[in-house]
């Protein structure tokens, strides 16, 4: 952010001045890349997610309840940038709920936290679904580490946001002095592009 910000900026008003739309298809990208970022606590109905106690942060981000697994209604989307599965472990041998299972399996390793909950979740059962797991596995009650992991995933979520930026940026139809406008500013601005 920054720096880099204010020349995005200064890049969507100059290509707006070249080519309207092309400007205002900057503009939207650069909108969506700088929403609030969403923390979706997600949870089979009655798991407990709505008592997990979600760290404060300096950085501002929404949170969202989600159930998922409830008869009779689809399931809701699960998108955020940071997704907290809030799930019960089950005895020896330390499986999850085969729904839960699934959810994990569709959401990409570095946005998911797994939280377990009820009084088999020890540290025996925490090390053991880990293992069997792509992602961090805390209990219920250790809020520092629930904290750190937060913080990890929406690291990552704001280097995504900008690489998903720079690639929109790049695809954007432009007439040829506002398409030479982008493509100097993506040998600067965009991650992993800078000379």
């Amino acid at each position: 952010m920054g720096n880099s910000d204010d020349a995005w900026r200064e890049l969507a008003h100059r290509v707006e001045r070249l080519d309207a739309e092309a400007g205002r298809a900057l503009h939207v990208a650069l909108r969506t890349r700088d929403r609030p970022p969403t923390v979706q606590i997600v949870e089979r109905a009655g798991s407990g997610g709505r008592a997990l106690a979600v760290p404060e942060s300096p950085e501002e981000y929404a949170v969202e309840y989600l159930e998922t697994d409830v008869p009779g209604r689809a399931d809701p989307t699960v998108d955020g940038d940071v997704v907290i599965l809030v799930t019960a472990v089950r005895r020896p041998p330390h499986a999850i709920h085969p729904a839960d299972r699934a959810l994990i399996d569709r959401v990409e390793a570095g946005r998911m936290i797994v939280v377990l909950t009820g009084t088999d979740a020890d540290d025996a059962a925490i090390e053991a679904v880990a293992e069997r797991l792509r992602t961090p596995v805390l209990p219920f009650s250790d809020t520092d580490a629930l904290a750190g992991a937060i913080a990890a995933r929406l690291h990552r979520a704001r280097r995504r946001r900008d690489d998903v930026l720079a690639a929109t940026v790049a695809g954007i139809a432009a007439n040829p002095p506002a398409r030479d406008a982008i493509e100097d500013a993506l040998d600067v601005l965009a991650p992993g592009r800078a000379p």
